[in-house]
């Protein structure tokens, strides 16, 4: 009789074994769910920001620089290039120094050949 209740008992021990490890293993699932949900949602809404900040960009470009949308550009290019303090060589003849001469108001020089 000793042996039966052995038995029975290993038989209750090893069902409670497989089901704690199925609740482990659910748990581990649902977490991994719940990390590539977040992680998807993370994604969507960086890029519905960068959708929305073009937008403005834009919109702002149509209302305050109609016919300009060049010049906006090179001045977000120059933005971006002086941001770091970055060294720029520019022939003088060049659109870059021209742009960089009307934002900062500077003539350019006449030189001996004009």
């Amino acid at each position: 009789m000793n042996k039966v209740v052995k038995a029975e008992n290993e038989k209750i021990a090893a069902i409670d074994y497989a089901t704690a490890a199925e609740t482990v293993a659910d748990g581990v699932k649902r977490s991994k769910i719940k990390e590539a949900e977040g992680y998807k949602q993370a994604k969507i809404l960086h890029a519905e920001g960068e959708a929305e900040a073009i937008k403005l960009v834009n919109d702002a470009a149509d209302e305050y620089f109609v016919g300009n949308a060049q010049l906006l550009r090179k001045l977000e290019a120059i933005e971006k290039a002086l941001e770091n303090n970055t060294k720029i060589i520019v022939p003088i003849g060049s659109d870059l120094v021209n742009v960089i001469g009307e934002i900062a108001g500077i003539v350019p020089l006449k030189t001996k050949e004009s």
